[in-house]
């Protein structure tokens, strides 16, 4: 039995091989706060990486994706803690499951997301698929959609 376990651990807790980003030299540092069902982005830094790398996408409710003149670069998942929908048999009954919903309204996290800048990437958005509902920000550095044209070039 002990090893039944570990195996589910392992199979939930790991990223699947296949599925990982673009390699990158850079990555966007997100905290970013879910309070009772309102998403907000609190802080965005830009950091280089020593070294290009492929980042694991997780299996997650929200997504943080880059974004180019409207198109999804690249993206990883993630959960806020207390967020993820429950896999073990907590949720079992009807009235357990009705509970975990109920408590899930009513959470104010916060949690810090490491999300690929590929080369181009000037917003960061924050997609919840429960309720297709998006938050963005510009990133740091990068120039505002104002002052860039449709193709991505700064307007003069």
């Amino acid at each position: 039995m002990p090893s039944m376990i570990a195996l589910l651990i392992t199979l939930f807790l790991s990223p699947a091989t296949s599925d990982s980003t673009a390699l990158v030299a850079e990555q966007a540092k997100l905290t970013v706060r879910y309070d009772k069902g309102a998403v907000t982005i609190v802080r965005v830094e830009r950091q280089p990486m020593k070294s290009p790398a492929r980042m694991p996408r997780w299996r997650g409710r929200f997504e943080a994706r880059a974004v180019a003149a409207g198109k999804t670069l690249d993206f990883v998942r993630f959960d806020f803690p207390l967020m993820a929908a429950a896999e073990a048999p907590d949720d079992v009954t009807e009235d357990a499951a009705a509970l975990g919903r109920k408590l899930r309204e009513h959470v104010t996290a916060t949690t810090i997301v490491k999300a690929p800048l590929p080369p181009g990437a000037t917003q960061v958005v924050i997609y919840d698929s429960a309720t297709k509902k998006t938050v963005s920000v510009d990133l740091p550095g990068s120039p505002t959609p104002a002052a860039t044209g449709g193709d991505g070039s700064s307007r003069k």
